[in-house]
């Protein structure tokens, strides 16, 4: 399963990590509502008036157009629960602002979606990933990072 960061990197760098690429041009990817819907909320923040915007709204119409819906995986009451509980906690021990609270509560929606598929979460969101695996070490993440002169490297858990 691909964290928001993977889509995210795929089209503002135009690249990912070459073992990342090529895990994914070979993995039977399955894709996360939330993510998808981080995705979509990114075409209403667009400013019409930005010279860039028909550009960026092209990539990702074309990035959500690929996926098919039947690969589409959304969190169970279970996973809103627990994603929930685990925020709050969160929130309360960090002293986490309300604004970022939303985003804790995805990270945590996809995170556990990853875990009740079976599936590797994978994600360049180490710092977020490394609090929630506090919580859920029994779910699979595979976390990448890029680096300035050696282009990407893997960090964590893999794939295998």
């Amino acid at each position: 399963m691909l964290d928001t960061t993977v889509y995210l990197d795929g089209q503002r760098r135009g690249r990912l990590p070459a073992d990342l690429a090529a895990r994914i041009a070979s993995a039977p990817l399955i894709h996360s509502a939330v993510a998808l819907s981080e995705l979509t909320a990114n075409l209403g923040l667009l400013d019409p008036a930005h010279p860039n915007t028909p550009r960026v709204r092209a990539v990702i119409e074309e990035t959500l157009s690929r996926i098919p819906p039947e690969r589409i995986v959304q969190p169970s009451i279970d996973a809103w629960l627990e994603g929930s509980l685990i925020t709050g906690i969160l929130a309360r021990i960090q002293g986490l602002p309300a604004a970022d609270r939303r985003k804790r509560l995805n990270d945590a929606l996809i995170f556990i979606s990853a875990g009740e598929a079976g599936a590797v979460l994978v994600s360049r969101d180490k710092a977020d990933l490394d609090l929630l695996l506090t919580f859920r070490s029994d779910i699979r993440v595979w976390l990448y990072e890029f680096e300035a002169d050696s282009g990407a490297r893997r960090t964590g858990r893999t794939l295998d």
